[in-house]
């Protein structure tokens, strides 16, 4: 009987060691795991820097331009002419987006106006009428300005909206 118990013991022993070295082992494994992904991602960043490509660094922060609110003609519909009272801010990717829309404010208000004067009222006061504005509002003001490149628009919010 002793020799029963001294080979459960022996193989309690045994299971434990082998316990402790598949533990030693996942930790190896995670400690290469997380070295490899940092070690990739500063290759890419000097790959990235080596091409003479600028490496971009996100803000943290959302980066917002205001539109000051503005009046606009829709257009007629059987109650006669209706008028849109908008105010707009963008959340832009950066500051740069910023400083070229700013650079262009007169024609980034041309558009919107130009934009917003063709819709009725009966669509922009629904809901999913708001939605499809917003989308067609950044659509237009993304296209390039001046020969510069395209620009990104992340979203377009209402701050003020009156239909009348």
């Amino acid at each position: 009987m002793a020799t029963k118990k001294e080979q459960a013991a022996q193989q309690a022993k045994s299971s434990s060691k082998l316990l402790y070295v598949l533990v030693f082992f996942m930790m190896i494994l995670v400690a290469l795991n997380t070295w490899l992904l940092w070690d990739t991602r500063s290759i890419a960043a000097q790959a990235a820097a080596g091409n003479g490509q600028p490496v971009e660094q996100e803000s943290a922060d959302p980066v917002f331009l205001s539109i000051s609110p503005f009046t606009v003609n829709l257009a007629s519909d059987q109650f006669g002419p209706r008028l849109l009272y908008a105010g707009l801010t963008l959340e832009l990717p950066s500051d740069k987006v910023k400083e070229t829309l700013n650079k262009n404010m007169p024609q980034v208000r041309n558009r919107l106006l130009v934009l917003l004067s063709g819709q009725r009222a009966e669509k922009i006061a629904q809901s999913e009428g708001k939605k499809t504005l917003a989308q067609s509002i950044a659509s237009t003001l993304s296209q390039p300005y001046n020969g510069d490149e395209p620009i990104e628009i992340n979203d377009v919010l209402f701050t003020e909206f009156i239909v009348q």
